[in-house]
């Protein structure tokens, strides 16, 4: 009787996990991706594909397929939780999904319970799955004020890349009180800083949004920004289902993970990406960390299957940080370096799209 390794999610670890079990398959296991979305979006040309520098397809895996030479059942549709004592996973379109190992990257939501009105009126960048679709019918507007809310990575890539795509539309950045990029080193944000500057991008910093209105935004002591549109690109905050798994969960609500990956106190289901919390150290959000978890959770539940001891996911102290400007520019970070301009971007590009042809060949 074969037993069942049952993935959750289409994230950027599983699509791995998939293409490395499509490489050499696991003999006497069934293989089944449950997943949202029949095509999982790469983030890191999300902002590429907004400026227009990308078609839409070029970023989008064919997760189904993807599936298909793995082996593996793909079935659209969202869990909703999970019976551990019964090892299944329940799902919102159909019976319950049973497993013998069980691994979850279904990544994050948006951050917005701690601002009235965002959840109504904002348009969140995460999921990243079900991105695309509103993006596509906010760029068909074309609307003439947009408001980007949080200027991390994420928040600055989208402002600049709006401003590329829609450039009668008037385009303001809202950095709080964090301001522009923080965490960066200050070099990486003063070149973004004079980027957004040089391509007419407002910034407003010093205060946090109080509330979103139909109208745009509204701040405890500055004036309303009017805006027709708003992107919300804040922290993320964990999934409402993960409250139902029974697992153990951190302070912020994501599942905590030991240093292997494996849920806490649990030596047959993992997790990995933004819905978990690594326990031995606090990771970012970041499509990078998913992206370098993937081989090493895929070795994992084939040493998990195969009944040896799963190895340590080791983050790495620094990694190098591309940021697209929207114009064949970039900006690169690394142990404290910083470049920028079109080297940079060449750099960007080819790593994605190396990224990207892995999961995309027949």
């Amino acid at each position: 009787m074969q037993r069942h390794l049952l993935l959750v999610g289409g994230g950027h670890a599983h699509v791995e996990v998939l293409r490395h079990f499509a490489a050499k398959p696991l003999p006497g296991w069934r293989l089944t991706l449950l997943t949202r979305e029949a095509h999982s979006p790469y983030s890191g040309m999300l902002p590429g594909v907004i400026a227009g520098l990308y078609r839409e397809e070029q970023a989008l895996i064919d997760i189904q397929a993807l599936a298909a030479r793995a082996g593996a059942e793909a079935v659209i549709d969202r869990a909703t939780g999970i019976d551990l004592a019964a090892r299944r996973v329940h799902r919102a379109g159909g019976e319950a999904r049973p497993f013998d190992l069980l691994s979850i990257d279904t990544g994050a939501t948006p951050d917005t319970a701690g601002v009235p009105g965002a959840a109504r009126h904002a348009l969140p960048l995460k999921p990243i799955d079900a991105l695309l679709p509103r993006l596509r019918a906010l760029l068909e507007a074309a609307p003439a004020r947009l408001g980007v809310v949080g200027a991390g990575a994420a928040g600055v890539e989208v402002a600049l890349a709006l401003r590329a795509r829609l450039p009668s539309a008037s385009v303001t950045l809202v950095a709080g009180v964090a301001g522009v990029l923080p965490g960066f080193p200050d070099k990486a944000r003063a070149r973004a800083t004079e980027a957004l500057a040089a391509r007419r991008i407002a910034i407003q910093q010093g205060e946090d949004v109080a509330e979103v209105v139909a109208e745009g935004l509204v701040f405890p002591r500055a004036a309303p920004l009017a805006l027709d549109a708003v992107l919300w690109a804040t922290g993320a905050a964990a999934p409402a289902w993960l409250a139902e798994t029974g697992l153990e969960r951190d302070r912020a609500g994501f599942l905590r993970v030991d240093a292997c990956l494996r849920a806490i106190g649990q030596d047959r289901i993992f997790a990995c990406g933004d819905c978990a919390g690594f326990d031995p150290q606090p990771l970012p959000k970041a499509g990078v960390v998913a992206v370098r978890q993937g081989p090493v959770l895929a070795r994992n539940l084939r040493a998990a299957a195969e009944g040896h001891a799963p190895r340590p996911y080791r983050p790495q102290s620094d990694w190098l940080v591309l940021l697209s400007l929207g114009d064949r520019r970039a900006i690169g970070t690394r142990n404290g370096v910083v470049v920028s301009g079109r080297a940079a971007w060449w750099l960007k590009d080819r790593i994605d799209r190396r990224f990207m042809a892995r999961y995309q060949g027949a």
